[in-house]
């Protein structure tokens, strides 16, 4: 086992790409490259947060640890097809975490869709030293208490107090977002490139007393 297996969860809980996990209180998961078309249940959510890869480095690195060695060649193209797919998407609030060195470009991006666009300071692994932003755009200016706090003290307040019927999360990783909202006896739904951080989330929320089906998706167009 590597330290890319995360602790071996794919082996208790697997899940391929042309599956989808239910989870019992209708929150929806599937293993998905960005590139290929939406699926059609990510367009339930009226509100997001993501936290993409914020380079090109850092986009490989996940490649790397999802197996593949279909390496992109330009960040651009990986964060245009990210907001296109959330202008697909249309949620009413969409929060998206971003190191500097792209924060401008994804501003920008936002602001294309969005009236009110604002940032919050951030960090992430609770380490002061670990520098990131949280940006948030909706069509309503809001001020909230989230500038200084942690990313994932972020997602907790966000899960528990933004009003939403439905949070998406277009790249889910471990899954900080969903296991959040399921804690809130909220409905989530999320895509991610990597089989084994998927069943990382699928793990955490049967150990909190959850359950899923795994069902094939063979929709390859975002019709299903």
């Amino acid at each position: 086992m590597t330290k890319w297996d995360y602790g071996g969860a794919i082996d208790r809980h697997p899940i391929e790409p042309d599956e989808k996990a239910i989870i019992d209180n209708g929150s929806v998961l599937r293993v998905h490259n960005i590139f290929d078309p939406l699926p059609a249940f990510m367009r339930s959510a009226d509100m997001i947060f993501v936290d993409p890869p914020w380079n090109l480095g850092n986009l490989n690195s996940f490649y790397t640890k999802a197996d593949r060695d279909d390496y992109q060649k330009s960040f651009e193209k990986f964060y245009l097809r990210l907001f296109e797919c959330i202008k697909e998407i249309n949620p009413r609030v969409c929060y998206v975490e971003i190191g500097k060195e792209y924060l401008a470009e994804f501003i920008i991006e936002l602001k294309k869709q969005y009236k009110w666009v604002t940032f919050y300071n951030s960090t992430y692994y609770h380490n002061k030293k670990n520098l990131c932003y949280v940006i948030r755009a909706s069509n309503k200016r809001k001020k909230l208490p989230l500038d200084g706090m942690d990313e994932e003290n972020i997602i907790e307040w966000i899960c528990e107090n933004e009003d939403y019927n439905c949070i998406g999360d277009l790249c889910m990783g471990r899954g900080l977002v969903g296991l959040n909202a399921w804690r809130n006896v909220r409905r989530f739904v999320g895509t991610e490139l990597n089989k084994k951080r998927l069943a990382v989330l699928l793990e955490r929320i049967v150990n909190e007393g959850g359950r899923y089906d795994i069902i094939k998706d063979g929709d390859k167009n975002g019709n299903a």
